[in-house]
This record gives structure tokens, sequence and C-alpha cells, in this order.
């Protein structure tokens, strides 16, 4: 049994629409979620009045079980990137279920240490590097995981727009277009409304870890 599987045999299944905020930063946690179809984007307000993406959630994935567990409020907002189906249980549901079932706290306990640690991989390249190279780390590791392969190309498999990609590497929309231009002109990347294919990924790599700027 997968930790989706504990939440659907206690919880119930709801479905929301592309861009329905399953919550909000700061509020109280009151439930949890797990993801059974589509994607959550997770994200959280910048001083600068701008987003930061921090994730993207699939099938299979949690949502919202930080604030359960420490019992603090909502660390960022969560927002369905395309039609989600869900399966929720509230926090008291969800804690009773851990206890009741060690074996899942620990697989829980897994899944938040990757996930840090995939965070602390994200801060320590955004640090180092200027926006090209940030942007250019992005497409790349999002052609891994979501790329769809169309003859030599690799389609990235998620609707977005320059304002999704900005918040997600955490610069202007202005700076972010700039650098899309710079990928495209080094012949990386093609673009079309909401949708960058990857034509040459090697080449991405290399602007990613500065071996061409």
């Amino acid at each position: 049994m997968t930790l989706i599987d504990l939440l659907a045999e206690r919880g119930t299944t709801t479905r929301r629409k592309a861009g329905t905020i399953l919550f909000y930063e700061g509020e109280p946690a009151s439930s949890v979620y797990g993801l059974v179809g589509g994607r959550v984007r997770i994200e959280v307000n910048t001083p600068t009045g701008g987003r930061l993406v921090l994730a993207v959630k699939e099938a299979g994935d949690l949502v919202g079980e930080l604030g359960a567990l420490d019992g603090r409020p909502r660390s960022a907002t969560a927002v369905a990137m395309e039609a989600v189906e869900l399966v929720q249980l509230g926090v008291d549901g969800f804690l009773a279920a851990l206890e009741a079932q060690p074996q899942h706290a620990v697989a829980l306990l897994q899944r938040v240490s990757r996930d840090l640690r995939d965070s602390v991989d994200r801060t320590t390249a955004r640090a180092s590097a200027d926006t090209t190279q940030r942007l250019a780390m992005l497409l790349a590791d999002l052609a891994d995981r979501y790329g769809e392969h169309t003859g030599e190309a690799v389609e990235i498999d998620l609707s977005l727009t320059q304002d999704d990609v900005a918040g997600w590497i955490g610069a202007t929309r202005e700076a972010t277009a700039r650098a899309l231009r710079t990928l495209r002109d080094q012949g990386c990347v093609v673009t079309a409304r909401r949708r960058i294919s990857v034509v040459d990924l090697t080449g991405l790599r290399d602007v990613a870890t500065g071996t061409t700027t």
C-alpha cells in the first residue's frame, strides 16, 4: 500500500479544474491531498511581490503534508496546473493513519528528506548561477522529468507561461524573456505559446554548467 492508497482508504476523492487554488500560503493546514492525476504547482510569494515556484507535484505525490506534520500554517500556495484528481483527508485522520501504520510514517520521512535535498540543490544552484544558467538548469531538468521525444526534439509536457518559468527560477519576467531568447539564439530551444521544446539537450546542459555561455 502506498501513501496515496492510505489516503484513499480513509479519505474522499475530489476533482479540481486547472487554476484552482487548493490552499493558500499562510492559512491553517486542515487537509492533506494525495495526487492521483494531473499536476500541482507549489509556490511562495517573494518580498518584492513576485512568486517563486518551489516544486511541481505529480501523480503519486502528497500535497500539504508539511502543515499536517508540524501543525503550522501553510508554507506555500498549491495551484492545480491542469485538471487534477485528488484524494483528500483531514489532518487528524492523516496523523491517525500514520500512527496506525508506522511503515507509512517512515515512507513519508523518506519522501520529505528527498524533497528537502532537492530544494537545497536548487537553492545552491541559483546562488551561483546567472539567469540564463538557471533557466538552462530548469529546462534540462524538466526535459528529463516531463519531456516527450518528438524526433530529435524533447517537448516539455507542461503548459508554461513566462511568468511560470520566471517564478521557477527566481527571476523577473523581463530577465527570463532575455534568457529564453539567448537559449533560442544558441539553438538550444524553440518556443511557441505555452510550449517549450528542447532541440539541443547537450548544449542546454553545457549552458547550465557554464561550459558554454
